[in-house]
């Protein structure tokens, strides 16, 4: 979730096939949706630092939307990293039963920079939407959700089964 200095808000993001874009409007781009988890690199999310001047503060964070009640079972972590800093690997499978998303770290501008501190905030879906909102009115972004869905996956071929 991203608001800017001039006050607008957006959400870089797979569900809704928003990719973003580095070299325009948004400045934050996610490279793909790896929602079986089998890549090997995951996701990554990009921010271009040379346009930080814009972003009144930047709130990452993952959720799922198809294949597991929770991350518990997932194995899955998220690798924060910044050019100023040795970054940090946060583990998603502590999470509370039911959480379908995390607040993993927000950035905010100090002194011609953005400094990112670690979250770490779990939420659920609500009885109408996703972790979305929850995620939203924590943070103070001020967006409108609606209700979305991708495609449901393809059955796995024969052979090992998809992980989520």
């Amino acid at each position: 979730m991203i608001r800017f200095t001039d006050g607008s808000a957006t959400c870089v993001q797979a569900l809704g096939d928003d990719f973003g874009a580095l070299d325009a409007w948004p400045w934050v781009a996610l490279d793909q949706d790896d929602r079986t988890g089998s890549s090997a690199d995951g996701e990554t999310l990009r921010v271009n630092l040379a346009q930080r001047e814009r972003f009144a503060r930047l709130l990452f964070f993952v959720y799922i939307y198809e294949g597991s009640a929770d991350f518990r079972r997932l194995g899955a972590s998220v690798t924060v990293t910044e050019p100023s800093g040795p970054g940090c690997r946060i583990l998603l499978d502590d999470s509370p039963a039911g959480s379908t998303g995390c607040a993993i770290a927000l950035a905010v501008p100090q002194a011609g920079s953005l400094t990112v501190r670690r979250e770490v905030t779990w939420f659920t879906n609500t009885a109408t939407a996703g972790p979305h909102e929850p995620i939203d009115r924590a943070y103070g972004f001020g967006m409108e959700w609606t209700v979305t869905a991708k495609r449901p996956l393809p059955p796995a071929p024969d052979g090992p089964p998809r992980r989520w």
